[in-house]
């Protein structure tokens, strides 16, 4: 395992690189080739957002419209939408050691991004209990097409190092750790919240309480399994302080939901999400997702009932929006999909020609970040 995790971290040390050097081969100008140029690589988009909070914190609302509109071509956005723990680490980073935004947020990039991997690895051997095929997933999923995200200054890193990790401490009844990481889950991104129920799943599946997708209630009614449960109080806790938090500073105490408005996002039914817009990234990520979708449907029996409601919580939260925008981003973090995908391009002959063909795709897709286009968000 030891050997396997120093060349997934040698592995994500050569991605970072490919993307500078893929930069420059686009560009041509040869100062990308620095610390500064590699900053202004992962640095786009939302990242502005963040820069923002983190410099600024969040501002204090009482005009309901400042959280954010959309009314056809006129729009408002706020920095509500965003959750707190990504600018509030960046800045808590900043002020202790005297760094600006870009050197904390480009050190927290390199530490999650490969914390990331090597949880993937590792919650793969625990899972598919073979050295050989865990690894290979893992680099499937490290060049997989649209996980660029997970070496960008986005919270994408950050959701799934605490998720991942927050599954393997309950495989290791590590209730503390456990404890430790449902706060920064429940506080980086909106749908943290709602990922303690597989979590809360696969608890019980470790403990016996569920086999084969069955509730044992003998189990489930024990001293043991009722008094750890309580551990999993932790998230909505955390989540009930912000939103008491949110209320203070908005007089609304799910102001992050009114901002989403800004983004011309709004509570619609799931399918309804899809091909609503004729544009190109629209097509295109509703077609994407509907395929993640058809993998999840067939693939239901060959995975456990926790990462099964892990796949469809994590789809259908972003449909609820009514939008298709950034649906590419949300799938990156199902993390079971991978899984699948890399099992099936496992049996292959010439499975890592496979590899080759999903690294080509992955730095195509990253053009489109590079320069900044709307289907990169």
């Amino acid at each position: 395992m030891k050997r396997n995790i120093l060349i997934i971290i040698g592995t994500s040390i050569m991605l970072k690189l490919s993307y500078l050097m893929f930069a420059y081969t686009l560009n041509g100008n040869v100062e990308i080739i620095s610390i500064n140029g590699y900053i202004d690589i992962i640095k786009r988009n939302d990242v502005g957002w963040y820069e923002r909070i983190s410099s600024n914190w969040y501002p204090k609302i009482s005009d309901i419209r400042d959280l954010g509109y959309s009314e056809g071509a006129n729009f408002k956005q706020s920095e509500w939408a965003f959750f707190p723990f990504y600018p509030g680490l960046i800045r808590f980073t900043s002020n202790v050691l005297h760094i600006p935004f870009n050197i904390s947020g480009l050190l927290w990039s390199l530490i999650f991004s490969t914390l990331t991997f090597i949880g993937f690895y590792w919650f793969c051997e625990l899972l598919i209990k073979d050295i050989s095929k865990a690894f290979y997933a893992t680099l499937i999923f490290m060049i997989y097409p649209f996980h660029y995200y997970f070496s960008m200054m986005y919270t994408e890193a950050l959701f799934l190092t605490f998720l991942i990790y927050s599954f393997i401490a309950i495989y290791y009844k590590k209730e503390l750790v456990l404890l430790v990481l449902l706060i920064p889950l429940t506080l980086v991104r909106p749908n943290g919240i709602f990922m303690v129920i597989p979590l809360y799943l696969f608890f019980l599946e470790t403990r016996k309480g569920i086999i084969d997708r069955r509730i044992i209630w003998q189990t489930l009614i024990t001293k043991e399994i009722m008094i750890r449960s309580f551990i999993f109080l932790m998230a909505p806790i955390c989540f009930i302080l912000y939103c008491l938090y949110q209320n203070y500073m908005t007089g609304q105490y799910f102001a992050f939901s009114i901002a989403q408005i800004g983004w011309y996002k709004k509570l619609t039914f799931p399918l309804l999400s899809f091909f609503r817009s004729g544009d190109f990234q629209s097509q295109f990520n509703s077609m994407y997702t509907l395929v993640v979708c058809i993998i999840s449907i067939f693939s239901f029996k060959k995975i456990s009932l926790s990462l099964n409601v892990l796949i469809w919580l994590s789809l259908l939260i972003p449909l609820s929006s009514g939008s298709m925008i950034s649906m590419q981003r949300y799938i990156s973090v199902i993390f079971p999909i991978t899984i699948l995908v890399s099992s099936y391009f496992y049996q292959f002959k010439f499975k890592y020609a496979v590899v080759a063909i999903l690294f080509a795709l992955h730095l195509f897709v990253f053009s489109y970040w590079l320069n900044s286009n709307p289907f990169s968000y």
